[in-house]
C-alpha cells in the first residue's frame, strides 16, 4: 500500500507539471496571437484544452483510465471535423461513447477487472438506485441516471465513483473513520454530492475543468475537528461540480 501511495504521488507530480507546461504554452500561444502573429486557433481551442486534460490524466493514471481516452477521442473526432468537415458524423459520437462506457461497466461487473475483485461495485445507468451500504470501500457507476448511497460503515475506508450525465448522492453522516479516507471521483456533466460530518476534515485534491468544488458545510473551528477523520477527494472534474455538506 505504501509503495502504491507514493507511484501515485509521483505520477500525480508528474501531471501538474505537464499540465502546468501545457497551460503555459497556451498562453504563449494565446499572446503570440494577439500579438499580431499568425497563429491556427485550432492550437488553443477547447478540443486541444480536452486532449491536453486527457493526456495528463493518462499520466497521473498510469494510462489505465478510460475516461481520459474517451476526453482524448472526443476532442480529437471535433478537431479532425474542423481540418475536414463532414469526415466524422458528430452525431455518432454520444451512442458510440455510451455503448463504450456500457461495455466498460459490464466487464468490470463481471469480474474481469481484478481492481474490482473482493469489492462492492454498482452500475446504473439510465436508471436511478437507492441503497444503504455497509462496506468499508465500494465503486459505483452514474451514467445517465441517479444514485443515492446511505453508508453506515464504522471503518470507511474509501470509494471510487463515477458520474457521467447524472448525479451521485453520498450520505456519510452516520459512517466514520479509523483513518484517512479517499474518494476517487470522476464528473462529467454531472454532480457528485457528499454529507459529510461536522468534525470531519475535507482536502481537496480534485482536477476541475469547467467546474468546481463547493463547500457548503457551516464555519467549524478548526480546534472542533478531528484530524484523524480525514476525507480526501481525488480525480476529476468536467463540466460538473462537487458538493459538500452536512446532511442530505
Amino acid at each position: 500500500m505504501e509503495q502504491f501511495d507514493t507511484d501515485y504521488r509521483k505520477r500525480e507530480q508528474q501531471s501538474k507539471i505537464l499540465a502546468g507546461v501545457l497551460v503555459i504554452a497556451f498562453g504563449t500561444l494565446f499572446l503570440f496571437d494577439r500579438s499580431g502573429f499568425d497563429i491556427p486557433n485550432w492550437i488553443y481551442s477547447w478540443k486541444m484544452i480536452l486532449i491536453a486534460v486527457g493526456i495528463t490524466q493518462l499520466v497521473k493514471y498510469n494510462f489505465k483510465t478510460f475516461w481520459a481516452y474517451i476526453i482524448i477521442g472526443v476532442g480529437a473526432v471535433f478537431l479532425i471535423n474542423d481540418f475536414q468537415p463532414g469526415s466524422i458524423d458528430r452525431g455518432l459520437i454520444v451512442p458510440v461513447v455510451v455503448i463504450a462506457v456500457g461495455v466498460t461497466i459490464l466487464w468490470k461487473a463481471l469480474g474481469f477487472n481484478n481492481n474490482s475483485k473482493n469489492k462492492d461495485f454498482e452500475a446504473v445507468m439510465f436508471d436511478s438506485s437507492k441503497d444503504d451500504s455497509s462496506a468499508d470501500y465500494f465503486e459505483s457507476s452514474t451514467i445517465f441516471g441517479g444514485t443515492e448511497k446511505n453508508v453506515v460503515s464504522k471503518n470507511f475506508r474509501g470509494a471510487k465513483i463515477t458520474s457521467i450525465f447524472g448525479g451521485t448522492e453520498l450520505n456519510l453522516a452516520h459512517a466514520d473513520l479509523q483513518q484517512p479516507a479517499v474518494i476517487d471521483t470522476t464528473t462529467v456533466f454531472g454532480g457528485l454530492t457528499i454529507a459529510v460530518p461536522a468534525d470531519w476534515r475535507v482536502q481537496s485534491e480534485l482536477t476541475t475543468v469547467f467546474g468546481g468544488v463547493e463547500e457548503k458545510r457551516p464555519m467549524v473551528n478548526a480546534s472542533e475537528m478531528d484530524d484523524q477523520k480525514v476525507l480526501v477527494l481525488k480525480g476529476n472534474c468536467f463540466f460538473g461540480g462537487v458538493e459538500i455538506h452536512n446532511y442530505l
